[in-house]
This record gives structure tokens, sequence and C-alpha cells, in this order.
């Protein structure tokens, strides 16, 4: 049975990629939902979609819950371009009948404006936005090798008086296989829902998101080496530009207590770099400094000409 499950929930998680790598991003809602939240996901270039055993990458990929050998909780805050503040809440542990659940909220704050009417006049009134999504997770082992894990997220976006909502489904697996020691492959697939509401009737497309990923552990330097493609189904002109979407990261283990982290994003550095010029644009690096059951991370990210992120996490364990 189990065996069934595993070859099926892998089919049809691939049958769900391939197409979807050919579409058009087009205009979509809900573009929060693409930000990167984890401090320690940021100074890597955001490669954690297949690290296990971390609950700062159950939006990346859910299935990285499975092999959490204690309970876990984190809160991760991200000073965004343009002043944006946003963050990250969440929580995960073992279940006899589950495998390992997991509950997560995501919160993007634009902040306050000013209203002005047709011809940029102030009329004194000041309004908000903002968006928000509250994730379920489910994670087991299919088999063998194979972890697997889904998120079902509930999404609310707020403009004024106006808003928006709707429903998401995440899909993930890793593979760790047994003739290469401490390396792991994983994809995972965001976004695959629909609007329930929109601000204006119309039919729009959820920001779906594929990745395919690695790490790997070295074994003869305190390395965890991790690589991606990114943004999958983001359409192209040539089929190469999809290689062009990868990202390169690092954690080094100084000590027991201190990790280094470096990350290298092409398709940043492509997008923000001036023509006929270079940018540091998709670089990375942070801090991670383990206390007791506490670990504080830390990460600066370029984005060259429009400017950098700095993000702050927590992460406990119970």
């Amino acid at each position: 049975m189990i065996a069934r499950f595993q070859r099926w929930f892998i089919i049809g998680l691939l049958g769900f990629t391939l197409p979807l790598a050919a579409q058009s991003a087009g205009t979509t809602v809900f573009e929060f939902l693409k930000t990167h939240y984890s401090a320690r996901g940021a100074a890597m270039a955001n490669n954690l979609v297949a690290v296990s055993g971390d609950v700062n990458a159950m939006f990346y990929n859910p299935a990285v819950l499975a092999q959490m050998c204690e309970a876990q909780w984190t809160a991760n805050y991200v000073d965004h371009l343009l002043d944006f503040q946003a963050g990250q809440l969440l929580y995960g542990r073992k279940s006899a009948r589950f495998g390992t659940v997991g509950l997560g909220l995501l919160y993007f704050n634009y902040g306050d404006f000013e209203e002005t009417n047709s011809f940029g006049e102030p009329t004194g009134r000041d309004f908000s936005a903002s968006e928000f999504a509250f994730g379920l997770s489910v994670s087991n082992q299919l088999g063998e090798g194979f972890d697997y894990g889904l998120n079902l997220k509930l999404i609310y976006s707020s403009l004024d008086e106006y808003n928006a909502s709707g429903l998401a489904l995440d899909g993930g697996i890793i593979y760790s296989p047994e003739f290469i020691d401490n390396f792991q492959f994983g994809v995972s697939v965001s976004n695959l829902g629909f609007i329930t509401s929109s601000y204006t009737g119309a039919d729009e497309k959820m920001p779906l998101y594929v990745r395919l990923g690695f790490s790997k552990r070295l074994a003869h330097l305190p390395l965890l080496f991790t690589a991606s493609l990114n943004d999958l189904t983001l359409g192209n002109e040539e089929t190469f530009d999809i290689v062009k979407r990868f990202s390169l990261g690092g954690e080094f283990d100084i000590s027991e207590i201190v990790k280094f982290r470096i990350g290298y994003d092409n398709s940043i550095n492509q997008s923000v770099k001036p023509l006929n010029g270079r940018s540091f644009g998709g670089i990375s690096a942070g801090l991670g400094i383990s206390w007791k059951k506490f670990r504080l991370d830390y990460a600066y990210s370029e984005f060259g000409d429009l400017g950098s992120q700095n993000r702050f996490g927590i992460t406990g364990a119970l």
C-alpha cells in the first residue's frame, strides 16, 4: 500500500511540475507567497528545498518536516525593500497518527498610504494594505529513502476596505539515495490553487512556483552545500533561460555554536545588474548562533542599486 501511494504521489507531483514549467508567469495575485522569509534560507540564497529537519523550510518544501527529531518553532522578520515589513511564524512536531504536522503564518505589511483624489491632492485620509497566509502541513515517509509533504494554505489580502482571498496547496518530495552519503534531492510545487474572491472579479492566476534542488554534506569539510533551479513556471522564449535561474548556497560549521552561510542567486543578479555593467546583486551571507535549545539567525541579501534586505530569525526546540 505504501509503495503504491509512493509511486502515485511522485508521478502526480512530477505530472504537475512538467507542464507548469512551460507556462507564462503573466500577472498573478498574492505575489507575497513567493517572498522568502527564513533568515537561514536567505543567507544560503534560499536553497532549503532539500534540507531536511528544519521547520524554517516548511514553505520551501513541506517534505523537510518528515525528518524532524523534536518539536520546533521559529519566528523570522524581514526588513524588506521599500520599507515593507514581513515575517513568518512556524511550528512543527511529530504526530503518532499523521507523521509530522506543522502550522505556519506568513504576513506582509505594506504600511500606511495617504489617499489623494484624481488631481493628486491629499484628502486627509490614510489607508493600509497587508496580506496573510495561514498554512497547515503534514509530512511523512513514503518508503525507503522517500519523504513527502503537503501544505494547505488559506490566503487573505486587504487594501483599504477591499479584500481578496484564495486557497492553495504545496506539495514536495525529498529523496535520500542509499548509494550517496549525506545527499538529498528535493522537488516542490507551491501555490497550486484558486482565487475565492478577488479585487476585480476577473479570472486571475496564482503565483505558481516550482523548484528542484539538492543538498550534500561533504565528508572531509564541515560544509553543507546546496543548489537549486528556481521559479520553473516562469515562461521563456529560450529553454536555456531556465538553467540561468540557479542558486548556490553553503553552510560552514565554524564550531558547534557558530555557522557561517553564503549564497548566490543568479536570477536576482541578472534582474538587477545594469546594462553593460556588473552588480553584486544576488549575493547573500549570514550567521547562525546556537545557544542551549535556541538558534539565532541573521541574513544579508544584496539587490544592487535597489538596495539590500536584512532578515532576523530565532528557532527553538521543544
